[in-house]
Formats: structure tokens, C-alpha cells, sequence
């Protein structure tokens, strides 16, 4: 706990416009008291950002850090705040049968905040031995979905379900509890599907406004592909984004390749948002942290780093009403910063199918400011 710190010759980037300033930001109490120039501040903890970007805290729209006796869960501290990451989107990781002792064992115990999906499977994608999310009808219970999402309510941003083959005994079954809850409850829906037999047109039927689609950029199968056989963006696809389903990138460990997001940015379309899909198993690569993920995304598309971070954060803040997180930085807000190097040189990552790229810069978050906490960040592979 630091009572007062000063951000000291950082370059406060605005992810709203590209606005680029030098600036101090003092810090006492947790409260961003003053921004100015040059700020002296006797007596605080000096952090040096001098040739580094600040910017709002960054946010990772799609992990998985529920369930600590989970294999794919992540440390929050370690795996997070120590990774630039203020705020974190849980997507699905616990069903009904475990999501209260979950957030329970969460939420007064760490800095991280966060909101989550709830999976309408039982007990979500951590499944005590059982080999898939959906072995029978019997994994979904929707009075315990409705029983659950009503008490949680208020810190919950919508119902998740995995159709694919390897977790699901039957996508049409399970897309169309996953949508009648939805609507019974008035709530969005996410979706993981990037190897589902369902295929990408009929899953689209299902989507509305808000829901979200998982892993768009997988490329694992050609029905649920985002592009025809001419590498033209399907029609479902387009008339979906239309009204409003959000595509998200969501890497993961098997859904993300480099191939079918260069044929898509080609074809004039990028995925709203930007997430990595962190969690347990995926943590020493090929995910790493969400400072990999801008990376792969600079380099794919050349875009400036105020834009990747605007897909990163402000985006997943506007299209899932998202009230509590900054998105800018300003006087008289609780701390929530991330002070971050752009690294140049050459760096080599694999997408998802093991294909390697190498790309000229590099993003790496150096300090993470919630509150009157700061955490030095591990440095990235």
C-alpha cells in the first residue's frame, strides 16, 4: 500500500483519440489527485516512466481466473495484476453448482476486479472427471441457471456455453437452452464454438444484439469459419455484426490463427474486441498475457497502439456496459493505470496451429496502479 506515488515523465496515451502528452500523475490515497508537466511531490514513491506509455488500466475481456482448484485457472496477482491487467472478464469458468463459492473465495481477496459469465453447465468447464461440459441433458438445469444469475446479478454480465464436439454431446440442444435462458433472464449470451459441427450459419441464428462469439479467428474448421472459399466475409457473418452480435478475438490455445486473421483484416473485417483467452494451461504460451496478444495484433495489422488498446478496453467497456471500468485518465478517479514499454527489436510467437511470426515491437506493461496499490510486472517471453 503506497498513501502517495508520482508517475514521473510518462506519455499518457488516450485509447479514445490517439492523444499523446507528457505528463506526472501523482497519486495520494488511491485518488489521481493532479496531472500536470512537472509535478513535485516530496516524499512519494517515484515511479520512472520516463520513455514508457500511460494509459487507463488495461482490461482483459476474456480469461479464465475462477475455480482455483481448477488446472486452467490463473493466479489473479500473478497472472494478471502482475500483467498490466486492472480489471479481468471471466468468461464462464463456473456453473451454477460452483460460481457462489467461487466468487466467494474471490472477491474479498484480491485487487483484481473483475465480472464474470455464468456457464449454464452445472459446474461449468471444471467438470470433476466427467469428459465434457454437456455429457447429457442432465448438465443443464435451468431453474439452478435462473436460481443463481438472479442472486448474482448485479456483478454478472451474461450466461456462456461450449458447443464444441470435444464438450458438448449436442450444440443445437445446448444453443437453444443457452438462448431460451438468455432470454428468460434478459441477459447476453457468449459463445465458444470454433470446432462445432453446428456451423457458423445456424449458430448465428441463435445470436442477438450483445451476445458475443468466441474465438472468431480460430480457423479450426471450414464450417465455422468467418470466411467463404473466395476469402470473402460469409453473409451471416456480416448481417450478424449488423445487429450487433460483438466478434471477439479470444486467442486461447486452439483458436487463433495467423492465416485466417490476415485473410479477414484483408477483407476489411477485425474483431470488435481484443482478449487473450488467458488461463492456466495457455499461460506459458502461446498466450502469455494480453501484452502478447497486442503484439500479434500490431504487427498483423500495423494499427497504432492506442487503437489495439481502444479494441482492448474501451470497446469491451461500451458494447458490455461495463460501468465501474476507466477508460481515460483524469484528475479525481481512483487510480487504474498501466504504465507500459513498446520494446523494438525482433520477436518470434506462434498463433495457435504453431506457426511463427516475427514481429519489430514489442508491448510490456512495467507497472499496474489500482488504487493506492502497484505492482511491478513480470517481464514478458
Amino acid at each position: 500500500m503506497l498513501n502517495r506515488y508520482l508517475i514521473k515523465n510518462g506519455t499518457l496515451l488516450s485509447i479514445t483519440d490517439g492523444g499523446e502528452k507528457e505528463a506526472d500523475i501523482l497519486v495520494e490515497d488511491g485518488i489521481v489527485t493532479k496531472i500536470a508537466g512537472s509535478i513535485d511531490a516530496p516524499g512519494a514513491e517515484i515511479l520512472d516512466a520516463a520513455g514508457k506509455y500511460v494509459t487507463a488500466g488495461w482490461l482483459e475481456a476474456h480469461c479464465h481466473f475462477a475455480a482455483q482448484e481448477n488446472r486452467i485457472a490463473l493466479d489473479p496477482e500473478r497472472d494478471l495484476l502482475r500483467q498490466g491487467i486492472t480489471y479481468a472478464l471471466d468468461l464462464g469458468t463456473s456453473g451454477p453448482d460452483d460460481y457462489p463459492s467461487v466468487r466467494k473465495a474471490l472477491m474479498y481477496h484480491t485487487d483484481l476486479r473483475f465480472r464474470s459469465y455464468l456457464n449454464i453447465a452445472n459446474t461449468g468447464i471444471y467438470n470433476h472427471g466427467k469428459v465434457c461440459d454437456f455429457e447429457g441433458p442432465e448438465d443443464i438445469i435451468p431453474e439452478r441457471v435462473i436460481r443463481v444469475a438472479e442472486r448474482y446479478r448485479p456483478e454478472l454480465l451474461g450466461l456462456k456455453a461450449r458447443i464444441d464436439d470435444k464438450f458438448c454431446f449436442d450444440p443445437v440442444y445446448v444453443m437453444e437452452q443457452l438462448r431460451a435462458l438468455g432470454d428468460r433472464l434478459q441477459m447476453p449470451i457468449a459463445v465458444h464454438a470454433p470446432r462445432s459441427r453446428i456451423g457458423i450459419e445456424k449458430l448465428m441464428t441463435y445470436m442477438k444484439k450483445g451476445d458475443i462469439l468466441c474465438h472468431t479467428l480460430a480457423g479450426n474448421s471450414e464450417g465455422m469459419s468467418i470466411l467463404d472459399a473466395n476469402g470473402k466475409i460469409k453473409p451471416c457473418v456480416l448481417e450478424a455484426r449488423e445487429r450487433g452480435v460483438i466478434f471477439d478475438f479470444s486467442h486461447g490455445t486452439n483458436a487463433y490463427s495467423y492465416d485466417t486473421a490476415e485473410a479477414a483484416w484483408k477483407a476489411g473485417f477485425f474483431t470488435d474486441t481484443v482478449s487473450s483467452d488467458l488461463h492456466g494451461s495457455n499461460v506459458n504460451g502461446p498466450v502469455h498475457n494480453l501484452g502478447v496478444i497486442l503484439t500479434k495484433v500490431r504487427g498483423l495489422t500495423g494499427k497504432p497502439w492506442w487503437w489495439i488498446l481502444n479494441r482492448a478496453i474501451a470497446e469491451p467497456v461500451r458494447l458490455q456496459h461495463i460501468p465501474d471500468k476507466a477508460t481515460e485518465i483524469r484528475e479525481g478517479m481512483k487510480a487504474d493505470l498501466t504504465v507500459f514499454a513498446v520494446e523494438k527489436g525482433e520477436f518470434t510467437y506462434p498463433d495457435s496451429k504453431k506457426e511463427t511470426r516475427t514481429f519489430s515491437e514489442k508491448a510490456t506493461a512495467v507497472f499496474t496502479c489500482t488504487g493506492d496499490k502497484v505492482y511491478v510486472c513480470r517481464k514478458n517471453p
